[in-house]
């Protein structure tokens, strides 16, 4: 049996609860951590590897989080905070769509390359099966192009007189949008992108690893069999983390919403 990889291995801690200290003061220098660590790896997005570590990252941020408002004795139910705690509820339900969004985008991806790996190891004719794939990748495309749009639609208030608390779920949100919008710019693919998608995001992946979607597009364009049926094996299972991460993700931030729904209703 294959060893599990390293984002499977954390999307099943995530899965369980985790006993940290009773002081939010010992967790505040590991949220920190986690936070300018996930910061540093904004332009490292180059291959699916690094967006599932950058995933791991995320959840690991979450987890600090959701930790630190639970420990503390905050009420959030003064007039003064309720307008802004209303506003960390709104924004957190577009997050859920946008990671639902990206999700199915992940889950569509890996359905294009199992049917393409299918096809060909089946040694149906590769000319079809490569035109059934490239049409599904540009519906696809369409898709992210709609989620990209409505996460730049997600303003994130900066008030100065905030509650630490609201300060905390506004910069975890803040995370959680710019890790999606590179799952979603890197899904798109580097040569796929629009002057639309151009406009839209302001930093580009760097680093010499080539996109593995266009990876496979210059594979077709050769009909290299066998290095398209190795580099589809290989995506199939990095996208598969990634799709379980996603969902681990999701589930965190209802999560994290009940929680601050609770803090309201005390």
């Amino acid at each position: 049996m294959a060893p599990s990889s390293p984002i499977r291995m954390k999307t099943q801690r995530h899965a369980r609860s985790t006993s940290y200290p009773s002081s939010t003061h010992q967790l505040l220098p590991h949220f920190d951590e986690h936070f300018n660590r996930l910061k540093e790896t904004e332009s490292t997005s180059n291959s699916l590897s690094s967006l599932g570590d950058r995933l791991s990252g995320l959840l690991d941020l979450n987890v600090y989080a959701y930790d630190m408002i639970h420990m503390q004795s905050l009420t959030l139910v003064q007039e003064s905070n309720k307008k802004l705690a209303d506003e960390v509820l709104d924004t957190y339900i577009k997050i859920l769509d946008a990671c639902t969004a990206t999700k199915d985008i992940f889950s569509q991806a890996k359905y294009d390359v199992q049917e393409l790996l299918s096809s060909l190891r089946r040694r149906k004719d590769a000319t079809d099966a490569s035109g059934k794939y490239l049409s599904s990748r540009r519906k696809n495309q369409k898709a992210i192009q709609k989620a990209l749009k409505g996460l730049k639609n997600v303003k994130i208030s900066e008030r100065a007189d905030q509650l630490e608390a609201i300060g905390l779920f506004n910069s975890v949100q803040s995370a959680t949008i710019s890790v999606l919008e590179s799952f979603l710019t890197y899904a798109m693919g580097t040569k796929a992108r629009s002057s639309l998608i151009s406009k839209l995001i302001h930093t580009e992946c760097k680093g010499t690893n080539k996109n593995e979607f266009d990876q496979i597009n210059e594979a077709l364009g050769v009909l290299d069999i066998e290095s398209i049926q190795r580099q589809l094996e290989e995506m199939e299972l990095k996208i598969q983390d990634i799709e379980e991460g996603l969902d681990c993700l999701f589930k965190h931030l209802i999560k994290t919403r009940v929680l601050l729904l609770n803090m309201l209703s005390y």
